[in-house]
């Protein structure tokens, strides 16, 4: 009766994990029935309003051909200020810029929970660290309800570290 009552929860959480949009077997089959339009990278620091290093911010976006969209990013605003992860739901690519758009799946500030609440970013690739000019990236605006496809003129800051990569 034990082996039932164990095996039951697991077999529910295999079920649902496998439900999941993000799932990385269900993200590889997609890849492969809708083809990859775009793909966006950011790995690295980002800036707060005083201009000091804030906290990490990294983001692995992929479009597909229907539209469709999948990935995640993680702004950690710094300082043990809080931070948020996003589910992808949007990107849109125009030259070197993309706007990425999605969900908040877990995170807050100052006792604010921000889970399920819509954020967007942009990112800019400027080229290689080498030619002396930082990539730029945004803010994560949060409870912004425009879709990434809207392009909104979200400002950019340059990054102090990292890589901005947009195909």
């Amino acid at each position: 009766m034990k082996a039932a009552t164990l095996l039951l929860p697991a077999a529910v959480l295999l079920a649902v994990a496998c439900s999941e949009p993000n799932a990385p077997g269900l993200m590889a089959s997609a890849q492969g029935s809708n083809g990859v339009v775009n793909r966006v990278s950011v790995g690295g620091h980002d800036l707060d309003i005083a201009g000091t290093t804030d906290a990490n911010f990294s983001l692995v976006a992929i479009g597909f051909a229907d539209g469709s969209a999948s990935g995640q990013w993680s702004d950690q605003f710094g300082q043990q200020d809080g931070g948020i992860h996003v589910a992808v739901n949007c990107v849109s690519v125009a030259g070197n810029q993309a706007w990425i758009s999605g969900i908040i799946t877990s995170g807050g500030a100052g006792g604010v929970d921000f889970t399920g609440l819509p954020a967007i970013t942009r990112v800019a690739d400027i080229g290689t660290s080498a030619n002396d000019a930082p990539d730029l990236i945004s803010f994560s605006f949060i409870g912004v309800a425009a879709p990434c496809t809207a392009q909104p003129n979200l400002p950019l800051q340059p990054m102090t570290d990292g890589q901005v990569t947009v195909n």
